[in-house]
């Protein structure tokens, strides 16, 4: 990977071109819970609450390569082409995360919703809901368990996005047992 072809330069720009225009959606969207640095300092030279920021990043080490391409040794070349392949891959994986975070939230919206709700619904269904709901916290108190165990930038990312479904279990669990609670002091009536 010594050197880039002038189509895989072509393949990089639309591909962070793609990203900048995913970046400056989501950072105008500012939703509570959106990470204030969202990459490893090692990684990126800025630190910003806003992910267009790192992508321009990106795009000035690209420009680099391109335009300062006969003045760098092949080393230099690598190094950057290595980085630059890390940053894409980082920020890929950050647009993933961050849409498994958004469906993860509607779905607990929803499920939270749907306790509430369920106050007409029979005391059997409300204790299998939150049995289901308790074996969700369960399973995700391992997967923090075991990501927490992990040293690495996306490790911290994902114990993160754990914790905050965690959370949102946690807090569902909470209405179905405020249901529970409800429909068996009206039947005490």
């Amino acid at each position: 990977m010594n050197s880039l072809t002038s189509e895989q330069l072509r393949h990089l720009q639309a591909q962070l071109q793609q990203l900048l225009s995913w970046a400056q959606q989501l950072d105008r969207q500012r939703k509570p819970g959106k990470p204030v640095h969202w990459f490893d300092s090692a990684l990126f030279s800025c630190h910003s609450p806003d992910l267009a920021d790192y992508v321009q990043d990106s795009v000035r080490n690209l420009n680099r390569l391109q335009q300062q391409a006969d003045n760098l040794s092949a080393t230099a070349k690598q190094r950057i082409t290595e980085r630059l392949n890390e940053q894409i891959s980082a920020l890929t994986q950050a647009f993933r995360l961050n849409q498994v975070r958004q469906q993860h939230q509607h779905v607990a919206a929803s499920r939270s919703k749907a306790a509430v709700q369920q106050l007409a619904v029979t005391g059997q269904q409300l204790y299998q809901q939150l049995s289901e709901y308790q074996q969700y916290e369960s399973r995700l108190l391992d997967m923090v368990r075991q990501s927490e165990r992990e040293s690495d930038a996306e490790a911290t990312n994902r114990t993160l996005t754990l914790h905050g479904r965690l959370g949102r279990c946690r807090k569902a669990i909470y209405e179905v047992e405020l249901a529970i609670q409800k429909l068996e002091s009206g039947k005490n009536r």
